[in-house]
């Protein structure tokens, strides 16, 4: 009922309270209110003074139709600290005005708002709702039914608190914050002391166990105590590969509607445990694998983030007006989904944002930054298809930009629907291809060393070589994204920065060097992967450091470059053309005894590899080549691949790994292959060093040395392969990289050396690596499992036990499913052995190997 006392004709007026910039995001909330013809009064905190008091002279601006503003101090990490000025404000308009209904649009006056409303007899979720739902530790005593087991750390707690009381991994979150704000897991009792000194001495927070599941949110509109509206969103977040839990995509409605009842139940009986009487509640949940709904916390406020606009997206209809309905006793409702909308939010590279672009869509990024106006976007037709409706950035140009901590700290975020999920999820992927995201990471003056591509086996080893923030790391947008590194830095002591850059574009590798900036100590720039061969030759010419050569290293980048380069140089080659169509390849098998093969000109690992038969279906392999692509490894630039057919070779397979300085073959390995018997050659282990006579040894050095001549590589590490035939070396192909497929394990276990520190001996102009003594031999053999899915892996810890074992690696797990073996990617695991000689080493390779058992069910070889 309402008490206000004061003489006279007062208007009727509606209270919003929260950020201004947050109610002017929303602005159907003033819309609304105006259009009622109520005088809409404000609170908000005091640091908006200065933008509320400018916009509300602005008849362009969603604030102009606010009557009175009143500015209020606090902060929203100390409880109860708005309270006294939004009482203050409240009782000067008590006798203004006849206050009708008061709402909070966003987190900072939500409990203030709940006693303001109970005061004047106004509509509200209720004071336990409205408290409860501004403290976590509180949501905790009065909903245990649907918590994580938990201890709540008061301020003055934190030195008595056991660390050992806590089942790990638990999650430690202050209970007064939003957006995600200083939440964080963490995995044993040592980090945990820490980190609960980290948060400001006032607060309190609460350490949880963590529930491992997928996570939602449920979006209820209450009137009367009773549900009139609710829909779950399925989200993601930083949680799947970071410490943090920022939100990074919301789905309405939930994608995974199985957990719905589930979800929805839960929400229904916990807002009744709370009393919640009227208003918006917006609650996140994990299903846990009990298949229980667990509350991660709930707030009595409009939904953040762009929730709002997705609901008006599936439903066609705006949230914010039956909010309003409720705050004033008017009749609610609300329709059903008919469409599915999803905001996704972009990860970043830390450093200085420098542009966001778009391609492909008729699209351009609307720079919102951190306190601009988002654009209308929507409402859409059920039969609308799919769609991106926009592409906002959140923050300014020259920004710095870091790790995702919380919700404040994402850059770009787009809002795309559709009528289907499926036909969501393909527009989504096509937009996360579309939209780059340019920062510009500020070098320090420690980096020494450029790493062209990423390699967490090279890092962990540079980890130990080399000085902290000495590397700077380059690699490409999507891959980043697709392989998960943004927080590169975090995980590797080495790295001083994550570049994203161009550094696959092999059509312009010129555009790298104007988008990186020269450390000022940098000593070396080193090839990684074999996609960075090329931009990494272009980097160290233009800033004079040794390499590869940019023409070298494109010839090393196409085989059939290469085939060209070496033609006439003496070396062995097999015949030889490049192919446009099935056709070509047909006929060339026809004039070589039914034979050939098939191969991509720039892939690696085997990848699109076929040896064909006088009965192998052309067409079929042809299309199978021609498709054959490294997504997560390789940058999607404009198509200008070429394709080989070669007369096939028999005959033992073997590489030489040569350390080359200024043009000179130093250091040189033979390294003995074993390859599948089947279409596919992949290789199944490598021994080192090959047992060749000396004659056959030293004409593979010799043609090495020729190689390097006629493609004029200067400074690296070449990677070459060959076919011996009657004890003729034939060229197969060549890298100008480290060797994958554990060869440089082999190389240092054999020779007692370091062949990654020899690479950056020679690429910083330290000098030559001459021969080096073999000490012992070593071999690796790879798993090659079964299709299927994985139902069990034994024999781990016998298989390393095993003598001579210095490294097993398993890449399956029981639930992962395993393919044919069509590229080096699809191999199940490896084992490393040494031995006094090769044929030790092999056998206790291939017996450790023997130990290791993965069985699969329903696949077929």
């Amino acid at each position: 009922m309402d008490t206000q006392t004061a003489p006279g004709e007062r208007p009727d007026a509606f209270v919003l309270t929260g950020s201004f910039l947050v109610v002017c995001r929303a602005p159907l909330y003033l819309a609304e209110l105006a259009r009622r013809g109520l005088k809409i009064l404000l609170i908000t905190p005091s640091s908006w003074r200065e933008d509320a008091l400018g916009a509300a002279k602005d008849p362009d601006h969603p604030a102009y139709v606010i009557d009175e503003v009143a500015f209020v101090d606090g902060d929203v990490g100390r409880e109860n600290s708005y309270l006294p000025g939004v009482v203050s404000a409240a009782r000067r308009w008590r006798d203004a005005y006849r206050i009708v209904g008061a709402y909070a649009v966003g987190e900072t006056q939500v409990e203030p708002t709940g006693l303001l409303a109970d005061a004047l007899g106004l509509r509200t979720p209720g004071l336990r709702a409205t408290r409860a739902c501004r403290s976590k530790y509180l949501q905790r005593w009065y909903l245990p039914e649907f918590s994580p087991v938990s201890l709540t750390v008061p301020p003055d707690g934190r030195g008595a608190f056991d660390p050992a009381s806590v089942r790990y991994p638990a999650v430690v979150k202050p209970t007064g914050r939003h957006s995600s704000s200083g939440v964080e897991t963490v995995t044993g009792p040592n980090a945990l002391p820490t980190l609960l000194r980290s948060y400001p001495e006032h607060e309190t927070v609460l350490v949880e166990e963590k529930v491992e599941g997928q996570e939602y949110s449920v979006e209820s509109l209450v009137q009367d105590g009773r549900t009139v509206f609710s829909s779950a969103t399925r989200k993601a977040t930083t949680d799947s590969h970071a410490h943090t839990f920022v939100e990074l995509s919301h789905t309405v409605p939930s994608d995974q509607p199985e957990a719905d009842p589930v979800l929805l139940d839960a929400n229904r009986r916990m807002l009744e445990t709370l009393g919640f009487q009227d208003g918006v509640a917006h609650s996140e949940w994990r299903i846990g694998a009990d298949g229980r709904a667990y509350l991660m916390e709930v707030a009595a406020r409009t939904p953040g983030d762009g929730l709002c606009i997705l609901y008006e997206l599936a439903t066609g209809a705006p949230l914010e007006p039956e909010i309003v309905r409720i705050a004033l006793g008017e009749q609610a409702s609300y329709p059903k989904p008919t469409r599915a909308a999803r905001q996704v939010y972009l990860e970043h590279v830390p450093g200085v944002l420098a542009d966001v672009r778009v391609r492909g869509f008729d699209v351009e990024p609307v720079w919102v930054g951190e306190g601009g106006l988002w654009p209308a976007v929507g409402p859409a037709s059920p039969a609308d298809p799919p769609t991106l409706r926009a592409v906002l950035v959140h923050h300014d140009r020259g920004t710095g930009l870091g790790p995702l901590r919380s919700s404040e700290d994402r850059a770009v975020s787009f809002f795309i629907d559709a009528p289907t999920v499926a036909e969501l999820d393909l527009l989504e992927s096509r937009v996360r291809r579309a939209v780059t995201v340019h920062t510009v990471p500020a070098v320090p003056d420690t980096v020494t060393h450029v790493l062209v591509g990423y390699s967490p086996v090279m890092l962990a080893k540079l980890d130990e070589q080399l000085p902290a923030d000495s590397v700077l790391v380059l690699e490409e947008p999507a891959v980043i994204e697709a392989r998960g590194i943004t927080a590169l830095a975090e995980r590797h002591p080495c790295v001083a920065a994550l570049f994203p850059a161009p550094s696959q574009d092999e059509a312009d590798p010129h555009r790298v060097v104007g988008a990186v900036p020269r450390p000022v100590g940098v000593r070396a720039v080193v090839p990684v992967v074999e996609y960075g061969v090329v931009v990494a030759a272009a980097l160290a010419e233009a800033w004079g450091l040794p390499g590869a050569g940019l023409e070298a290293a494109r010839v090393l980048r196409d085989k059939g470059l290469l085939r060209a380069a070496v033609a006439g140089s003496g070396i062995a080659q097999p015949d030889w053309a490049v192919v446009e169509h099935a056709g070509q390849v047909a006929d060339f098998r026809a004039a070589h005894g039914g034979q050939c093969v098939l191969k991509p000109a720039g892939r690696q690992a085997s990848l699109g590899v076929r040896l064909l038969g006088p009965a192998d279906d052309v067409a079929e392999a042809w299309a199978r080549t021609t498709a054959a692509d490294e997504p997560a490894l390789r940058a999607q630039y404009e198509d200008t691949s070429r394709f080989l057919v070669e007369q096939r070779l028999s005959g033992p397979e073997v590489s030489v790994e040569a350390v080359v300085h200024e043009g000179e073959v130093g250091f040189t390995n033979i390294t003995a292959k074993l390859v599948q018997d089947n279409g596919h050659p992949v290789e199944t282990g490598h021994t080192v060093p090959a047992d060749l006579p000396p004659s056959l040894a030293d004409a593979l050095r010799e043609a090495v040395v020729r190689l390097a001549g006629a493609v004029g590589f200067r400074s690296g590490v070449l990677h070459c392969e060959w076919i011996l035939v009657d004890g003729t070396p034939y060229l197969v192909e060549c890298a100008g990289r480290l060797p994958g497929g554990g060869i440089t394990v082999l190389i240092d276990l054999a020779y007692d050396t370091d062949i990654l520190r020899n690479l950056l001996q020679v690429l910083t102009g330290a000098g030559p690596v001459g021969p080096l003594p073999r000490r012992r031999a070593a071999a690796v053999r790879f798993l090659i499992a079964r299709p299927g899915l994985v139902e069990s892996v034994t024999g781990a810890a016998e298989a390393k036990a095993a003598p001579g074992v210095a490294e097993l690696h398993l890449s399956v797990a029981p639930g992962a499913t395993v393919h044919s073996a069509t590229s080096s990617w699809e191999r199940a695991g490896l084992v490393i052995t040494t031995g006094a000689d090769v044929a030790e080493a092999g056998r206790r390779a291939e017996h450790a190997l023997s130990l290791v058992g993965v069985r699969t069910v329903g696949g077929t070889r």
